[in-house]
């Protein structure tokens, strides 16, 4: 079950909508609580979920991807689904708030919605991405910080189980240290 944690000063508790077809083939927005809440403390940084699917393709009968993803609200997936689904994740980091350098085995589109993050890379580069910048994260080692000295910011991921990246004969497995 999701813990409860204190949404940051500067930043609104997200809503989400899904639609869905009613029996008039009209579109309609299902009925899902909002708004979503802070699931994870990750290194200092507050984690939400906000939508996971298990498969690709997705299937819509019998409301399957909504009843993955209301099971998953009350047993956390890891931050990568296996088998192919998708999560997508708020990640709000606090003032001078960094992840550890990492790797998931994934395709991670990962979009800044208020304040700024520098994504750090294992060779040195540095990218300090704001609001609305889009960083597609393949697999390799990084790190996100904060920046700013008084400002939480705010993130969303949207992560894809891929194939691990292979250089020479070496495979570049996930890397998260706890």
């Amino acid at each position: 079950m999701a813990q409860s944690f204190t949404t940051p000063p500067n930043l609104p508790d997200p809503n989400r909508v899904i639609t869905d077809t009613n029996s008039d083939a009209k579109a309609v927005f299902a009925d899902i609580p909002a708004p979503l809440t802070v699931v994870r403390n990750l290194n200092g940084s507050l984690v939400r979920l906000g939508y996971v699917t298990d498969r690709p393709p997705v299937s819509y009968a019998n409301n399957m991807d909504v009843a993955t993803y209301e099971q998953c609200l009350q047993n956390l997936p890891p931050l990568v689904q296996p088998g192919g689904g998708a999560v997508v994740w708020y990640i709000d980091t606090p003032p001078n708030g960094a992840s550890p350098l990492h790797r998931t085995v994934s395709l991670d589109i990962v979009i800044p919605v208020e304040g700024e993050i520098e994504l750090q890379l294992d060779s040195g580069e540095t990218r300090l991405l704001k609001p609305g910048d889009l960083a597609i994260q393949r697999a390799t080692m990084h790190a996100w910080r904060n920046p700013s000295t008084t400002k939480w910011a705010r993130m969303i991921g949207i992560m894809s189980e891929s194939e691990p990246v292979v250089v020479g004969n070496q495979t570049l497995g996930p890397s998260f240290p706890s």
